[in-house]
This record gives structure tokens, C-alpha cells and sequence, in this order.
């Protein structure tokens, strides 16, 4: 007599298959906004308020702001929806400036500075 057993395929419940569906989903979307941020290729580009006075731009890590003739420069970074300028701003400005970015591609001047919403100049 031959004592083999036979082995069955797993089959996974309804539950499981969707929710590992579910996951794979989220860790691929996941990925695709890692990589985006990463990149830093949403942020980057000149920004003004809308008298022009006030004028940023953010290129290749570094930062350069103007307002009106007083102008800085320094380095960025992006860490989720903020970018963080740092520098030697001098007494007007402090440092770091965390600025926020908007959905609509604006972005939001830090608290408690002179500089308020920049619009991207496209």
C-alpha cells in the first residue's frame, strides 16, 4: 500500500485575496509618491506672491530668495509637503524657512516671516 498524501493547493478566502490586493495596491502607490518626493521634481522652480516683490526659487537643492532688493541664498531639502530652506539669512529672515506645498503647486510661506503664498511662475 502506498502511504502518499496528497497535498491540497492553498486557496486563499475572499478576505484575504482582496485585502492582499488591497495591500499590493498600497505599496505600489506607495512607491510612486516615494519616488516622486524623492526626485523633488514637484517643488523645484521660481515662485512669487502675486505683487512680485517677493520671489523664490528652488533649483538642484539650493534656494534663492529675494524680497524686493534684499536677497539670500542657501540649501533645500523636501521632507513630505514641506520644504526646508537653511542659510545665513541675515537678521530678516530666520533659519530654517519651512515652507508648504499645496496641492494647486503653491506654496505657503513659513509662519511668522514677511513672506506670504508664492505662486509657481510657469
Amino acid at each position: 500500500m502506498n502511504c502518499q498524501r496528497i497535498r491540497k493547493p492553498i486557496r486563499l478566502s475572499r478576505f484575504a485575496a482582496n485585502f492582499f490586493a488591497v495591500a499590493l495596491l498600497s505599496v505600489a502607490l506607495f512607491s510612486v509618491v516615494l519616488f516622486s518626493v524623492a526626485c523633488g521634481g514637484g517643488a523645484e522652480g521660481k515662485y512669487r506672491d502675486p505683487s512680485g516683490t517677493i520671489n523664490a526659487e528652488f533649483k538642484d537643492g539650493k534656494v534663492y530668495i529675494a524680497l524686493g532688493g534684499y536677497a539670500v541664498d542657501g540649501t533645500y531639502t523636501i521632507e513630505g509637503d514641506k520644504i526646508i530652506a537653511k542659510g545665513d539669512f541675515g537678521l530678516m529672515l530666520p533659519s530654517p524657512l519651512v515652507f508648504t506645498i499645496n496641492k494647486d503647486g503653491s506654496i505657503d510661506g513659513p509662519r511668522n516671516t514677511m513672506i506670504p503664498r508664492l505662486e509657481k511662475v510657469k
